[in-house]
């Protein structure tokens, strides 16, 4: 066989490459159950489908407040996660189109011109001569056992991965931006009430230091009800300091400018008491939603990104054979840039080949290194999966249980109006101490903060509910993030160059 014909058979066998890496493929499912029910009463009712329960479903409306509607299309719009997370979708993209850049041939140009002066003889006159070299180069590596083909496999199984990674901050964002609003609102009433009372006991102990001035009373009273004062003083301060970090997060993740933070303009809506009664979720949400959630699915393209990686890893333990080919004139002076593709020419075209022989065991641990990250990510599955078993059953149970709890902090507030109005009365016909009076007051207080909190947590546990369930991550704001081109901060507008 002569060279020229080795040399095209091992080109054209060079388009064939053998497997050496595992199939990639998903994990084997759990044995899951067929929907998520847990009979916590006799009320809970069953449903066997639920369609609002999808990926493109905001939940967000069915609470009825357009102010929260505003501040999740706002968050959808310019949250900085967001657009970090899509920034990195792109350059999983960009790695994607590299690895197979490296599947294709790769051609290339070389001209090299040089000028040189040659003295004539003793005389003063110089000799000019122009060199032009021209040089066509291409290359190409064999991908004989599949390397360059489950790399590109791994980079756009990651695309995917990155994807869901996204989707995942989606969700998130929805999920952070309605507990924060609802917590926001929660803690804007049990300021109001404290404030109340807060005012209501300065007033009292006004009128208790004149009582003593006057004999009217000890200085035990008085020094309880400025206690009682100072305490309700102390509550305020705080729940202020509450407020503004659940303003300064709302702004956070609504990507507003730092300068909004000093005016905390946050838009407020409905009280919790006015909002309409959110629908219930149903009980019998199928089990085969935790699929669509974007956490499973990026622990999922994760597996298959290792399974890639491991061939890739094996088949570099083995012979490279790569191509290199020369083509163009063998250098002459010409006075004419035209010249460089006119005349003679020539051509070469070698075959290279590697054989690892020793190289102290590097590449067999670069295979276990992607065998041992396969294993981690198959586990990091079956984690990412049993915590969406643990997370959708939890709110399940809360979302049942913090509506018990609202309604006996209710009943249990007008229990305590009553008694502290009772006191009052007493208090004021001289049947009971003061003391009294300042423990219903304090009581109904107690009651009122838990009773105002109870209202967020009764609606943070549906928010839960919904997110556990990977709800929402697919619906697009109008000026959403991802229907625009990020920004390329680098790029001078003025001059319209890089």
């Amino acid at each position: 066989m002569t060279a020229s014909a080795l040399l095209a058979a091992l080109f054209v066998g060079s388009f064939f490459h053998i497997n050496l890496g595992p199939e990639i493929k998903a994990p084997d499912p759990y044995d899951i159950p067929e929907a998520y029910v847990i009979t916590l009463s006799d009320d809970i009712g069953y449903m066997k489908t639920a369609s609002e329960v999808r990926p493109d479903y905001a939940w967000w409306t069915s609470f009825g407040e357009p102010v929260l509607e505003k501040c999740i299309n706002e968050a959808f719009s310019h949250n900085r996660d967001l657009e970090s997370a899509l920034a990195k979708v792109q350059q999983a993209r960009a790695v994607f189109r590299e690895s197979r850049g490296n599947q294709r041939p790769s051609l290339g140009v070389e001209i090299d011109a040089t000028r040189t002066y040659t003295k004539v003889g003793t005389t003063d006159a110089l000799n000019e001569q122009n060199l032009l070299y021209g040089l066509g180069a291409a290359n190409y590596e064999a991908d004989l056992w599949g390397k360059l083909q489950k790399a590109t496999r791994a980079a756009k199984e990651n695309i995917l991965a990155t994807e869901a990674a996204k989707n995942s901050v989606r969700l998130a964002l929805a999920s952070q931006v309605a507990k924060t609003y609802f917590s926001l609102r929660g803690t804007d009433k049990q300021l109001i009430v404290a404030r109340k009372t807060l005012d209501t006991q300065n007033k009292t102990v006004a009128l208790n230091r004149i009582l003593y001035d006057n004999g009217s009373i000890s200085e035990l009273d008085l020094r309880r009800s400025e206690s009682a004062a100072a305490s309700s003083a102390v509550q305020v301060n705080q729940l202020e300091i509450t407020l503004g970090k659940y303003e300064n997060s709302l702004l956070v993740l609504m990507g507003r400018e730092p300068k909004e933070f000093i005016a905390r303009d946050i838009p407020r809506g409905l009280t919790l008491e006015e909002l309409p009664v959110p629908p219930a979720v149903p009980l019998g949400i199928p089990a085969e939603m935790l699929r669509s959630r974007p956490d499973v699915k990026t622990a999922e393209q994760n597996y298959r990104t290792a399974l890639a990686n491991i061939g890739t890893a094996r088949a570099g333990q083995y012979p490279t054979l790569s191509f290199d080919g020369l083509i163009g004139n063998p250098g002459r002076a010409v006075t004419d840039p035209a010249g460089l593709f006119s005349g003679a020419t020539g051509w070469s075209l070698a075959a290279q080949v590697f054989v690892p022989i020793f190289n102290a065991g590097k590449l067999s641990a670069r295979t276990a290194q992607a065998e041992a990250a396969a294993q981690q990510a198959w586990s990091d599955y079956y984690k990412t999966v049993q915590t969406a078993f643990e997370e959708t059953v939890n709110s399940i149970n809360t979302q049942a249980k913090t509506q018990e709890i609202l309604a006996i902090l209710g009943e249990q507030e007008k229990a305590q109006r009553r008694a502290y109005e009772l006191a009052s009365i007493r208090y004021s016909d001289g049947i009971s101490s003061q003391i009294d009076l300042l423990d219903a007051e304090r009581e109904l207080l107690s009651v009122q903060l838990q009773l105002e909190g109870s209202r967020a947590d009764r609606l943070n546990s549906i928010v839960d509910l919904y997110t556990s369930l990977g709800c929402g991550w697919a619906w697009k704001a109008h000026d959403d993030l991802e229907k625009r081109e990020l920004p390329k901060p680098w790029i001078n507008k003025e001059k319209f160059s890089e």
